[in-house]
């Protein structure tokens, strides 16, 4: 399972101070509120005014999509931040909301590789340490869907969801740290299960483990569930009011103390703040 090859690495013992990881859910650049006229752009420009990532994950990711420009959002991050390598693991063909259908399939999508003119939406990792591999795991998605507060064109609103197929996606870099990001179902239960998975998959990779993403689980359940330490303690959602932690930047090996950890204001686009963490 995995795509891209080659590279050094030598583990935890490689991993440098300085490194700096940011999440984030993205909302695919939706304007918050809708009529301020601030742009994914914009967004990550004051993103990287207020730290220098070197890896950025994230959520919520749109390519080819008409309602965020047909661009492809995972790359074009890539290239704002100056990160050399990217990958992008659609959850779906289609559109969120809309007509779609689900990506059973182990599929990966990045730098080196041709990515197919389909209007396409999941998850992301731009980076600017090399990438030694690219792992991608599915989780499946919950048959029933709920009532959820959502961003509408003029206030949030409580609209009936579907869940939508979910995934991990995981960067082996050659600093010795493997990242991990997701945006796990908004279920109960089944996001538990999903979050185990992936947590008992990825403990299996050499060196440094960061679990990043979108849990949909508030309370400090993340960390409590798989047993690895949360990094970034505090609300990330909803981004104007934030009262809720759904975004976890976690790890296995790492402590609290060994990262400066970071929540981001709000830049005008989605629904959920970025966070970020640097090892001292």
């Amino acid at each position: 399972m995995g795509i891209g090859v080659s590279g050094a690495g030598n583990g935890a013992a490689q991993a440098q101070s300085g490194f700096t990881l940011t999440s984030w859910n993205l909302l695919h650049g939706m304007a918050i509120p809708p009529t301020s006229g601030a742009t994914l752009h914009g967004a990550l420009e004051k993103l990287t005014a207020d730290i220098s990532s070197d890896v950025i994950a994230i959520q919520e990711v749109d390519v080819h999509q008409t309602r965020s420009g047909n661009g492809n959002q995972v790359r074009e991050i890539a290239e704002l931040i100056g990160a050399k390598y990217w990958a992008f693991a659609p959850s779906m063909y289609g559109t969120p909301g809309e007509k779609w259908h689900g990506v059973i399939e182990e599929i990966v999508f990045d730098d080196s590789t041709p990515i197919p003119p389909d209007a396409m939406y999941g998850i992301g990792i731009v980076s600017k340490v090399p990438v030694r591999r690219w792992h991608r795991i599915n989780l499946g998605k919950a048959p029933l869907g709920l009532p959820l507060l959502v961003a509408g064109e003029k206030r949030p609103q409580f609209i009936y969801v579907s869940d939508e197929p979910r995934s991990a996606l995981v960067a082996e870099l050659e600093n010795g740290i493997s990242v991990t990001t997701t945006h796990l179902s908004f279920v109960p239960l089944k996001n538990l299960l999903q979050l185990r998975k992936i947590a008992k998959w990825v403990e299996q990779l050499p060196g440094i483990h960061i679990m990043t993403g979108d849990f949909n689980l508030p309370w400090g359940l993340a960390p409590k569930i798989s047993g690895w330490r949360d990094l970034v303690v505090g609300p990330t959602y909803p981004s104007w009011k934030p009262s809720i932690e759904f975004d976890y930047i976690m790890s296995k090996e790492l402590r609290v103390e060994d990262v400066i950890a970071k929540i981001h204001s709000h830049y005008g686009i989605s629904d959920h703040l970025a966070s970020s963490v640097t090892i001292r």
